[in-house]
């Protein structure tokens, strides 16, 4: 068996395991925990629930924002509502591809397809995602270390303290030029496939250091994210309250956090069992019970169809702005588009 055959098996046996969990937990394996999900959605504020999807455009758009600016700030002349209608249409590939990363591929895609600068463009998405990254585990292990008494588990303090290493070496490795010139002088004249990559990893990393020269880009970059946040835990706060009107905006300040970074641990497949998981174990710290948790992971699961679907029906009317070598030469010269 090939080490990727290996991976995939535990991947598919971690999110059943967690499924499993999820369901045992839930006591959806009884006709009675069935009926008490079928009550707390039948009971469900439905003004709230309204009021919770349209908070799915409003977040996107504080991500958009971030992009927007960070994608000026490195010359990148496109619009804000095209950025908006790409992130959008990110969320549908999100969906439909394997990898929770395929959306950030389309992004850069057809930012690259629209500028002609295609290094640019993976730098301004890498650098908009891996600021968001970086404050979701900032946030995580305050939320974590404030509430030690619910939270002492070794597991997820293992997770915050590879969370928080894996950032560090990242910030390394694209400020310091030693790990590059290293590689680069032991393997790059040997191998002409690891040359050929390390050429277009030297481009990208050049293209990131240009926020070096542009601290208040990457400033508004960290201001965004705490927005983004912010509007995050109101999202979950109205998706629960939907459900159960007695939860606190207070537990929300620490539960979402706490929730969003279990869910980008990539054990399972798709976010599929361990987004199920971060709900019901971090909301049960809470005082919520696993129906209301598993309603509110169903909703927010409809919300994400619901804005992917829209990315789908948007597609083609985004893609393909650009299609020849001239237009691209020209993209970077002509006005900013509306």
């Amino acid at each position: 068996m090939t080490k990727k055959s290996v991976l995939k098996f535990v991947r598919i046996a971690v999110t059943t395991a967690l499924l499993v969990f999820v369901f045992h937990k839930a006591d959806l394996l009884t006709k009675q925990g069935w009926q008490n999900l079928f009550d707390t959605f039948s009971h469900a504020n439905l003004g709230l629930v309204l009021v919770s999807i349209l908070f799915i455009p409003i977040v996107d758009f504080a991500s958009s924002v971030k992009w927007f600016f960070l994608a000026r700030a490195c010359g990148l002349r496109v619009g804000l509502w095209r950025l908006y209608a790409y992130y959008v249409v990110g969320r549908f590939f999100n969906l439909i591809l394997p990898s929770s990363i395929g959306g950030d591929v389309i992004r850069v895609n057809e930012l690259g397809r629209y500028t002609g600068r295609y290094a640019d463009s993976a730098a301004v998405v890498f650098v908009e995602r891996f600021t968001g990254l970086a404050m979701l585990v900032l946030l995580a292990a305050i939320a974590v270390t404030i509430n030690l008494h619910l939270f002492n588990l070794p597991w997820l303090t293992a997770a915050l303290i590879a969370g928080l290493l894996g950032i560090g070496l990242i910030c390394w490795m694209i400020l310091d030029a030693r790990p590059y010139n290293f590689i680069n002088k032991r393997l790059g004249d040997r191998f002409k496939l690891v040359s050929t990559l390390l050429k277009k990893l030297g481009k990208f990393r050049q293209a990131v250091l240009i926020y070096q020269e542009k601290p208040s880009a990457l400033w508004l970059a960290v201001f965004n994210s705490l927005v983004f946040y912010a509007l995050a835990i109101c999202n979950v706060w109205v998706s629960v309250l939907a459900f159960d009107g007695e939860v606190k905006l207070s537990s929300m300040l620490v539960a979402v956090p706490i929730i969003m970074f279990i869910m980008n641990i990539p054990f399972s497949i798709g976010g599929l069992g361990i987004t199920e998981y971060a709900y019901s174990f971090t909301l049960g710290l809470f005082g919520i019970n696993t129906a209301v948790a598993l309603a509110t992971i169903l909703l927010m699961r409809l919300k994400t169809l619901l804005a992917a679907g829209i990315g789908g029906l948007i597609y083609p009317l985004v893609s393909d702005s650009i299609s020849s070598p001239e237009e691209l030469s020209q993209a970077v010269e002509r006005p900013q588009p509306d």
